[in-house]
């Protein structure tokens, strides 16, 4: 379809909706709250607009709010730094002394997403204690990183808590804040110090419960018939003393006390750069390494500070946050809401921004919505990110343009209270593909 026809089509859409003809049609589309923005990068002015200014609840396209913010004030080339000091005399290859761990709020440490072609974090540490002469540590580990509010935020669903969404944001993150815990063996890995595991047999497939910051996990249900085992992914309730305890290990540490000596620095680790860490948590919508972007933007700082700095950052880039409520970085919390309108803008100011635009997984192709459009040749086209919970079904993100593959138009389309989620995504699908 040529620019002609787009621009025709586009006209068309909107003089229908002017008359308030929504562009979505639906099984229970009349029950539906739903809004919708579609607008060239180099306009102010929407092509489509239907409820573009009705706060909504955007699960996970939230992601995409905190991205922006972040990579327009670190840009792409940051990376985070993990700090590990000595404090203590070194004496035949034993550190009589601490370790010291200055954590950065990096998501990174230890992740699976993270270990291709990477010098693992335990490992660099190893080989920078060896150069420095010891193998030991005679005193404990210490996490000396200071960050309030960490952990799952009050606003989460407690259900989402036990699982790899409710993995919250620490000072020191580590293995991507989650483990594997085997069933029936109820052996978890890695090593979770003080976790107790309750069975409760029941009906129905395995899942687990846990109350937030709590050591204590139960697992209901049971494995299928011609199931010998399963295994489920669970958060972790405080991932620094899991980083600690494998350092235990790799030292031999005798957790010794000791009280002030020499202090030097062991290690300094970089994580991957922002734009990498930005386009993983985008495209695998990871609510983990949203949260810590989202406090990177006010680091050892409350999370509302983060929150107000995001806000301002958004506004410097002429967004208009008025009634916009952000509870979070992930869009894991219902007590965000925010409008299409807005969203378009914060796409619009960030569409010359390559590592932005980048960050967008590419429709029938990468994570959430690789199943997305599936069968339609438009669907290259665009670049997404899907955001959804029960009744919630978003989508934000841009129309490329077929040659340059540079962004043409944002957009941003929002259905809350969706009481068919396949019936909903097949008519943003079809929305799409007109376009």
């Amino acid at each position: 379809m040529n620019k002609t026809l787009i621009s025709a089509f586009l006209a068309l859409v909107s003089a229908g909706i002017a008359f308030g003809q929504c562009p979505l049609t639906f099984v229970g589309s009349d029950q539906a709250q739903i809004g919708v923005y579609v607008a060239p990068v180099n306009e102010s002015e929407p092509t489509v607009a239907y409820n573009s200014e009705v706060l909504l609840t955007p699960a996970s396209v939230m992601k995409s709010v905190t991205v922006a913010a972040a990579l327009h004030r670190y840009g792409g080339d940051f990376r985070w730094q993990t700090v590990v000091k000595s404090s203590g005399k070194i004496a035949d290859g034993t550190l009589r002394g601490n370790l010291v761990f200055i954590g950065s709020g990096d998501p990174t440490l230890g992740s699976y997403e993270f270990r291709k072609n990477r010098t693992g974090f335990l490992a660099a540490l190893r080989s920078a204690a060896a150069d420095k002469g010891f193998s030991h540590v005679a005193g404990c580990a210490v996490d000396a990183s200071s960050w309030p509010n960490q952990g799952a935020i009050p606003s989460w669903e407690i259900e989402d808590i036990p699982g790899v969404d409710g993995a919250g944001f620490y000072g020191l993150n580590w293995n991507d804040n989650t483990f594997n815990l085997s069933v029936p063996s109820m052996q978890a890995s890695p090593r979770i110090p003080g976790l107790q595991i309750k069975r409760r047999a029941s009906s129905g497939g395995l899942s687990a419960f846990r109350n937030p910051g709590s050591y204590e996990i139960t697992v209901t249900g049971q494995l299928g018939n011609k199931q010998k085992s399963a295994t489920l992914k669970c958060s972790m309730p405080y991932p620094p003393e899991v980083l600690l305890g494998e350092v235990d290990s790799l030292f031999s540490a005798r957790k010794e006390k000791f009280n002030g000596g020499d202090t030097a620095t062991v290690l300094v680790y970089r994580s991957p750069e922002l734009r990498e860490v930005a386009r993983s948590l985008m495209i695998r919508s990871d609510n983990q390494m949203a949260e810590a972007t989202l406090r990177l933007l006010e680091p050892r700082q409350p999370r509302a500070k983060a929150i107000a700095t995001e806000r301002a950052i958004l506004t410097g880039l002429g967004v208009d946050l008025k009634g916009a409520r952000i509870a979070d970085g992930s869009g894991l919390s219902r007590h965000n809401a925010i409008s299409p309108r807005q969203l378009g803008q914060i796409l619009r100011s960030m569409a010359r921004n390559g590592d932005y635009v980048g960050s967008f997984a590419r429709v029938g192709l990468d994570g959430t919505v690789r199943n997305f459009m599936k069968t339609d040749p438009n669907r290259e086209n665009f670049v997404l990110k899907s955001g959804s919970m029960t009744g919630v079904i978003c989508y934000v993100g841009y129309r490329l343009d077929p040659q340059t593959k540079s962004p043409t138009h944002v957009l941003a389309i929002m259905i809350n209270n969706a009481p068919d989620s396949k019936a909903a995504r097949a008519a943003i699908a079809s929305f799409l593909s007109s376009l």
